[in-house]
């Protein structure tokens, strides 16, 4: 994983943004199959956290720089990314509760694809930010 200094980020380097949409496509397939198994690899409070993912611990890292118009987008994307969690971490804390169906339809619906849709949308358009400008 390459290094960012704490206040500052590559614009020629988008990796962490596309590891954060792969990542959390591949974590949403996994997800279904819990919600089918009803056996989670983490706890709701767990998933509900937005810092435990690799991608969140790096927002953490990441601050608001005027002079960065990459981090224009910083508090959208961090406010995505944490709704995205909170959600997830309800629809699990109904599989723990043993309401598999509430959980199954929470996921399934169309508030919860808006939710990943807005994150995953917002993640491809911030990424273009990080590319390098051609001039």
């Amino acid at each position: 994983m390459p290094h960012h200094d704490q206040n500052h980020v590559t614009h020629h380097d988008d990796s962490q943004i596309r590891d954060a949409i792969c990542g959390h496509v591949d974590w949403l397939r996994k997800f279904a199959v819990s919600l089918e198994t009803g056996k989670l690899d983490r706890s709701a409070h767990d998933i509900s956290c937005d810092d435990r993912c690799d991608f969140g611990q790096w927002l953490t890292t990441l601050r608001a720089d005027p002079n960065d118009p990459a981090m224009e987008k910083l508090d959208v994307i961090k406010a995505l990314h944490s709704r995205f969690h909170r959600y997830a971490g309800e629809i699990a804390g109904r599989l723990e509760a043993g309401e598999k169906e509430n959980a199954h339809a929470r996921f399934t619906s169309p508030a919860f694809k808006r939710v990943t849709n807005s994150l995953v949308l917002n993640l491809n358009d911030w990424r273009q930010d990080f590319k390098p400008l051609m001039v």
